[in-house]
């Protein structure tokens, strides 16, 4: 039996930081903390909330100027993981990203997630660099893969 989805998108308020907060906590080995996530929505970051059925499935925050994205976070809540909706909520990012007239999106992932990494690749994202320990980790810290998304080419006179 195929499971429809209603997926649904809006912005983040200060009530959905408890479960942004649950989200990180699964997904990452030192997450953000609720001030980080409270500092991304009073310096006014696109900070996106995705719901299925209603109820929250994941979040996304990034920055954005006219040269570019950075997609500072991302995350499914672990019951609605390998549904698509991580590509999906991706998706939306991008498409954001290119309304709001970027060029190009950038995003920092751990070295050791995989799947993060194999979604970003199959999204048309392109390794840039290695940022050298990087992120911290409860026993050291980990590198991090710079990727890059050219969003739309520049304007070229003749």
């Amino acid at each position: 039996m195929i499971q429809i989805l209603d997926t649904n998108y809006r912005y983040m308020t200060e009530n959905d930081i408890e479960v942004t907060r649950e989200i990180e906590v699964k997904a990452n080995p030192v997450p953000w903390t609720e001030k980080n996530f409270t500092d991304c929505l009073s310096n006014d970051y696109y900070c996106l909330i995705q719901e299925v059925n209603k109820e929250v499935s994941g979040f996304a925050i990034q920055t954005t100027s006219l040269k570019k994205t950075h997609l500072l976070n991302i995350g499914i809540r672990e019951k609605f993981r390998k549904k698509g909706l991580g590509q999906d909520l991706l998706n939306q990012i991008v498409s954001t990203s290119k309304e709001m007239g970027s060029k190009k999106i950038f995003l920092e992932v751990r070295i050791s997630n995989k799947e993060a990494i194999e979604l970003y690749n199959k999204s048309g994202f392109k390794k840039l660099s290695l940022k050298k320990n990087y992120y911290r980790l409860p026993d050291g810290r980990e590198d991090a893969l710079v990727m890059v998304k050219k969003l739309r080419k520049a304007w070229r006179f003749f």
